[in-house]
């Protein structure tokens, strides 16, 4: 697949990047590195992202060419990275097989084989490792800002190598980023060490609603459009805060539920004993087996009650 995707490069000029709603490191990470391999090949490209580059990340070397605008064009190929189905690109998704054949690359073991090429390996531990390898198969050097985003893809998505996904390829492509250039302690400083006050005020207020269930088993937080009008918070300032419940002694699963224009945005993180992509794929959603979202349709009492029957609580 590697070669295919070699010959749509160099064949091609003009190339469009996306990733899915509500960018992680990872995603933004992969779209940025990628944005400037084609940039040192001479070539053409735009970033797509429908939601705006979390404040957290936005230290990193960015695209010149970056939109939130669906760019209603033809180029030679599309570039969908880290979903693992279409609708996840958000607003143009069901245009962006028109513009161009489409590339998928991802780990997520729920991926949806959506592409004209599909590269899924749910072995990686990011999908910038994925693509790490695509550049090496392509021969390019790594430059200092390919190197800045593909460490942060990988330092964010293991959880700072504390998540199960943490391979051993997380620290041979770490140690060759940080040969190119890489800084550890600034990149995580920026990503997890340079909050807003407001971030903390909302976390205050999601853990004093903390629930758990099934003697302790089981933990369950909720973020309603109040709370952030309360905090003053931004709906960005909420990521990670599923990380933290996780933290709980004796806890298997941690979920937490945050108010969206429908209903009910759900996070899911497992400890290894429970598959919290299949749960979450029950809902249309999906992810890994340690950490997984959908989304569910309807007031809280109705987002509750449906994950605790799928958690058979």
């Amino acid at each position: 697949m590697l070669k295919k995707i070699k010959e749509i490069i160099n064949e091609g000029k003009r190339f469009l990047i996306t990733a899915h709603i509500d960018p992680d490191g990872d995603a933004i990470g992969s779209t940025f590195s990628l944005y400037w391999a084609l940039n040192s090949m001479g070539k053409q490209s735009v970033v797509y992202l429908k939601d705006e580059v979390p404040y957290k990340y936005k230290f990193l070397p960015q695209p010149s060419h970056l939109t939130r605008q669906f760019p209603d064009e033809r180029f030679d190929a599309v570039f969908v990275l880290d979903c693992g189905s279409l609708f996840r690109v958000g607003d143009g998704h069901e245009r962006l097989k028109e513009i161009g054949p489409l590339i998928n690359i991802d780990h997520h073991k729920t991926n949806e084989p959506f592409g004209a090429v599909n590269v899924v390996d749910e072995t990686a531990c990011c999908t910038a490792e994925i693509l790490y390898f695509l550049y090496e198969f392509l021969n390019l050097f790594i430059t200092p800002e390919m190197a800045t985003n593909i460490y942060t893809a990988i330092l964010t998505d293991t959880g700072s190598f504390r998540f199960e996904n943490t391979n051993s390829n997380a620290f041979i492509i770490s140690e060759k980023m940080l040969m190119a250039g890489v800084k550890p302690a600034y990149v995580s400083g920026m990503a997890y060490n340079s909050h807003p006050k407001e971030r903390f005020k909302l976390l205050g207020l999601v853990l004093s609603g903390l629930e758990t269930f099934n003697h302790g088993k089981v933990a369950m937080a909720y973020l309603t459009e109040d709370m952030f009008k309360e905090s003053h918070a931004g709906r960005e300032l909420s990521d990670g805060f599923v990380e933290h419940i996780k933290e709980i002694r004796g806890l298997e699963v941690a979920v937490l539920f945050r108010q969206v224009a429908k209903g009910y945005k759900i996070s899911m993180r497992s400890k290894g004993v429970v598959d919290v992509a299949r749960i979450c794929s029950l809902f249309g959603g999906g992810g890994h087996k340690n950490a997984a979202g959908c989304i569910i349709e309807g007031d809280l009492e109705t987002a509750k009650k449906r994950i605790k029957e799928a958690l058979e609580l």
